[in-house]
C-alpha cells in the first residue's frame, strides 16, 4: 500500500526537528570541550532544552579535566546512572557531582 503525501511530509518533519536537537546538543558538547561553559553552569538547573536532553556521563566526560574514566568512576560512587539525563539530576546530586569533580 502507497503512503499518502501527508505521511511524507510529516515524517520528513520529524527528521528535521531530530536531526536539529542532535545539531544542538552536539554545539552544546563542543562548547564543553571548548571551555566555554563551566561545570557549575552546566550543572545548574536550567531550561536549555539541548543540554537537559544529554545523558549525564556524556556530559561529564566532555570536561577536559574530568574524562572518560574520572566521570565513570565519579557516577558509581555517588550511585548515579550513566545513562541519566541532566534535566533528571536532583539539586543534591547535582551538588555531590561538583564536590566529587572539582
Amino acid at each position: 500500500m502507497a503512503s499518502s503525501s501527508i505521511d511524507v511530509e510529516s515524517r520528513q518533519s520529524a527528521i528535521a526537528r531530530v536531526s536539529g536537537a542532535r545539531r544542538e546538543m552536539s554545539e552544546v558538547l563542543l562548547e564543553i570541550a571548548a571551555e566555554k561553559r563551566s561545570m557549575g553552569a552546566v550543572l545548574q538547573k536550567s531550561d536549555e532544552e539541548a543540554l537537559n536532553r544529554l545523558y549525564v556521563v556524556k556530559v561529564l566526560e566532555s570536561f577536559k579535566v574530568v574524562g572518560k574514566v574520572r566521570a565513570r568512576q565519579a557516577l558509581d560512587d555517588l550511585r548515579i546512572e550513566h545513562k541519566r539525563k541532566i534535566s533528571n539530576l536532583t539539586s543534591a546530586e547535582r551538588d555531590a557531582l561538583l564536590r566529587e569533580l572539582q
